[in-house]
């Protein structure tokens, strides 16, 4: 089967690669990027993904280029790679691939991804994308539908691609730091990103490319956690951590960073829900944080009582009544009378503390919020009732 004709997965920032030796500010515009670090194509990132791209009608297009021929051989090859995102309820998925840069600088493979609300790009090998895309008119697209604000998601290749310094670009052996194709799509500049960081024990790699590159940072990004980029800051999502590179090391305890002697090799640690401003290159103390980053354009509308549609088909009356309280959100249970708050995580997305539980609420063509999915060993979908 030619998979030429096929479009790629899913990508997300801004572009343009700048020199590597010279410190220059990230151009992020309207857009939000998605960068997970692998083992990441799971309910919670999808959750995420689809709160970021307006919901699971969104059109979204995924990039698999970076997955070996073998897996993109076929029709059913094509479809196993759509089926988490379909298991997850997107219902208008495309895919964009090719091998031959002619295509990728055509117009009937760069149409889709003008289209799309968001794009996801696979795992594999980084170089493979590079080969294919690096100055081709997707990297185009991709800049133009994210200065338009939409979002691109990247997870293991697809997130070291979006650096400025390709980190593992070698064709012939992936422990290769800096290999062949050492270009990446230059989403984020200034910045190296490497992926399944700890898994691989891949700590301390990143310092071979510091001390090539002094003014880049460096990003490591465990599996199974992500960063969403949105403007010049970034917050960590998922289970694990986020390492930085930007020759300074950070005290949690004592909120104190320390700048450090240029021939000291440190990192530090960013778990979930923590900040950093890409401009600054800082961690973002909670005082410090723009609250209404996340809450500006949150609606109202939220605050209501939902009902379980899975729950009442079964003939049980499950209910749970949002409310907003100076500025907090409440979920209160019908079945045991219990109120918990929950917090925001980005678009309409929300999460409970000290559970493994996320809220994504979707608006209707109206634009008014009409449910919510739950997810937490499993989902289920809450429908909201109309109380006037």
């Amino acid at each position: 089967m030619n998979t030429n004709k096929y479009i790629t997965l899913l990508l997300s920032i801004s572009l343009s690669m700048s020199s590597f030796g010279q410190s220059q500010q990230i151009e992020n515009k309207s857009g939000t990027l998605l960068i997970m670090g692998g083992d990441c194509t799971n309910d919670y990132f999808l959750t995420q993904f689809s709160g970021l791209t307006g919901g699971l009608g969104s059109k979204i297009v995924i990039i698999p280029t970076a997955m070996e021929d073998k897996l993109l051989d076929t029709e059913f090859d094509l479809n196993r790679i759509k089926k988490p995102f379909v298991d997850h309820g997107f219902k208008n998925i495309e895919i964009v691939h090719t091998r031959t840069r002619a295509i990728a600088n055509g117009d009937s493979l760069n149409a889709i991804l003008l289209k799309a609300d968001g794009v996801w790009i696979t795992g594999g090998r980084q170089w493979r994308l590079a080969k294919s895309y690096k100055d081709t008119q997707v990297v185009n697209s991709l800049k133009t539908i994210y200065k338009a604000g939409k979002t691109i998601a990247g997870t293991s290749a697809g997130a070291s691609i979006m650096g400025s310094l390709l980190v593992r670009g070698d064709s012939l052996d992936p422990t290769v730091m800096l290999g062949d194709y050492h270009q990446g799509f230059g989403l984020m500049k200034s910045i190296a990103i490497d992926q399944h960081h700890l898994a691989r024990n891949r700590q301390f790699d990143m310092f071979e490319i510091k001390r090539a590159h002094p003014h880049l940072l460096g990003i490591g990004i465990e599996e199974n956690t992500g960063i969403i980029v949105n403007q010049d800051h970034f917050k960590v999502v998922g289970a694990g951590y986020v390492s930085i590179y930007d020759g300074t090391r950070w005290s949690a305890e004592r909120d104190t960073i320390y700048a450090l002697p240029a021939d000291v090799e440190q990192f530090y640690l960013l778990a979930a829900n923590l900040e950093y401003d890409l401009q600054k290159r800082k961690v973002i103390f909670p005082e410090d944080r723009i609250e209404d980053f996340s809450h500006a354009t949150l609606p109202l509308s939220l605050e209501g009582t939902y009902q379980q549609a899975e729950g009442l088909a079964l003939g049980n009356d499950i209910r749970i009544k949002v409310t907003i309280e100076d500025g907090k959100y409440y979920f209160e249970q019908s079945w045991n009378g219990a109120s918990y708050e929950v917090k925001y995580a980005h678009a309409m997305t929300f999460f409970r503390p000290n559970a493994d539980a996320v809220f994504y609420f979707e608006k209707d063509k109206f634009g008014s919020i009409e449910r919510f999915h739950y997810y937490q060993h499993g989902s289920t979908t809450w429908r909201k009732l109309n109380e006037n």
